[in-house]
């Protein structure tokens, strides 16, 4: 007896290439695992529970830290080679937020901006800023 029907379309459970954007704006990421918000305490308390934008769930969202690198190829000229540790520099953090109920995540930037990703952020390309191209 075959495992699956032939005549049945197949059912993507998980379309993404990629958990997180390996690339972003060109740049390699390293990303950390995932944690846990649930136990963060802020004091004071914030006035209005923080909900996702995408599907208005209060649920506590989980959270990812990746590093972007510069590598030998992307590295500019002012960096220098010998500033290239392991033939890499650390460019800046992102930080990721991943609602629990949807799964619907948003990054971060080193210059604090927040940014709402699609299915075309996980692919081998990355995740690049299309509307200021």
């Amino acid at each position: 007896m075959p495992r699956t029907d032939p005549s049945q379309p197949a059912l993507e459970l998980w379309p993404r290439d990629h958990d997180l954007p390996p690339r972003w704006d060109g740049l390699p990421v390293q990303w950390s695992t995932w944690g846990d918000t649930s136990g963060v305490m802020i004091c004071p308390p914030p006035k209005r529970i923080d909900r996702c934008a995408h599907c208005g769930s209060a649920a506590a969202a989980q959270i990812n830290i990746g590093r972007i690198w510069t590598d030998k190829h992307s590295a500019p000229t002012a960096i220098g080679r010998a500033r290239l540790r392991g033939g890499k520099q650390l460019v800046g953090l992102l930080t990721a937020f991943r609602c629990p109920a949807c799964e619907h995540d948003h990054v971060l930037d080193p210059n604090g901006q927040s940014w709402d990703l699609d299915d075309s952020d996980y692919t081998d390309d990355g995740s690049w800023d299309v509307a200021g191209t």
